[in-house]
């Protein structure tokens, strides 16, 4: 493969990752962008229904809905719902700032801003230190996606200061007027409203753009979960979809009985690498297999039967705990909430049950090898 096709591959992972950057965020990514905007710009179009917007400063990538839904799936363990509020209320306060902002300037305008009759919500009262802590990740939100730009490397640092009203104004911002702007794409926001009334793309384009949508953006496609169209595109195009797929990324296409699976060449172009040198991975995939040995891929297990191989676990490998992993059940949790996120156990539908998908059976009987490095719970390998 030549330097420019895995430049286009590195810039067309690094935006399905990160769907906002720029050449301060991203300053090695950002000129392959540029130069290969126009072929990444017609790969999310045309195979992916996705909408990339590439000015002077920045890129943007906008999933747009079909039918209502963005195949996408959900950030493990998301922002809370009051924080992506707050974000939203700082968001509209800070198109009203100066260029310059600071963490108290934006507080003191949602402040007001969720005083008024018009706006149905609960009160921002910064008064209560939950409610800073909470607006000191809705800001943190709004610098992930672009719209602030701190002016010190310390911006964490006086952010979490503020919280704990150490200091006076928190972190400083540049407001970035354009991502601001962009951050609700009217294109998006058209599409979302209209959930599927809008016409649509033609019959044999939305079976296509469903089908790499899932091939790209979930852990594993399932023949199962195809619709009847795109089981019927993906027998015609295989070659097709698999050629499409390297040529994008560069991965290798996994083909088994039961579906697909678009495997990643490093963890970090996935946002979910799974097991990762860490305790909760270790766990979960623990208690992975101990139900795949107890019941089988394909299996349903009940609440109770999940408990009793968390049990199981921590109990068998005690002394690769941390601290939160050995109170009440929090081994259950965590490979409960790890290995939903990851499609390996699925709800039912059914009150506490799930289902080990086919795909669990890849992790089956992992080899325990003690390491002298520490289980970081927030560390990874």
């Amino acid at each position: 493969m030549n330097r420019e096709a895995a430049d286009r591959q590195r810039a067309f992972a690094a935006l399905l990752r990160s769907p906002v950057l720029d050449r301060h965020t991203h300053p090695e990514i950002w000129p392959l962008v540029r130069v290969h905007r126009a072929t990444l710009g017609e790969w999310f179009a045309q195979r992916l229904g996705y909408r990339l917007v590439v000015t002077d400063s920045a890129a943007r990538l906008f999933r747009l809905p079909v039918d209502g839904v963005v195949v996408a799936p959900r950030r493990f363990r998301p922002p809370a719902r009051r924080v992506l509020v707050l974000a939203i209320m700082a968001a509209a306060a800070a198109e009203d700032a100066e260029d310059i902002t600071t963490t108290q300037d934006l507080s003191d305008r949602v402040r007001v801003l969720s005083t008024h009759e018009d706006v149905e919500l609960a009160h921002y009262d910064p008064d209560r230190f939950a409610e800073r802590m909470l607006f000191v990740k809705a800001v943190h939100l709004l610098v992930s996606v672009g719209a602030l730009r701190p002016t010190s490397r310390d911006d964490e640092d006086q952010r979490e200061g503020w919280a704990h009203r150490r200091d006076a104004i928190g972190g400083a911002y540049e407001v970035r007027r354009e991502l601001l702007l962009r951050l609700v794409d009217p294109a998006s926001l058209r599409a979302a409203l209209t959930a599927g009334h809008d016409g649509g793309p033609p019959h044999e384009a939305a079976a296509r753009i469903g089908l790499m949508r899932k091939l790209v953006e979930l852990p594993v496609v399932l023949y199962e979960d195809l619709t009847d169209a795109e089981r019927l595109y993906l027998t015609g195009q295989r070659h097709r979809v698999q050629t499409w797929c390297a040529e994008m990324t560069g991965w290798a296409v996994e083909q088994r009985a039961e579906g697909m699976a678009l495997i990643a060449a490093d963890e970090t172009d996935t946002d979910l690498p799974f097991p990762r040198l860490r305790a909760a991975d270790f766990a979960s995939l623990m208690v992975l297999d101990e139900l795949l040995r107890t019941h089988g891929a394909g299996s349903v297990v009940t609440a109770d039967e999940l408990a009793s191989a968390a049990i199981a676990v921590r109990e068998r490998h005690s002394k690769a705990m941390t601290n939160d992993l050995r109170v009440g059940n929090a081994v259950e949790t965590t490979a409960r909430d790890l290995l939903g996120a990851l499609d390996l156990l699925r709800p039912t539908g059914a009150l506490d049950k799930w289902r080990l998908t086919a795909a669990a059976a890849r992790y089956r009987n992992p080899q325990v090898v003690a390491v002298n490095a520490r289980l970081d719970e927030e560390g990874a390998g």
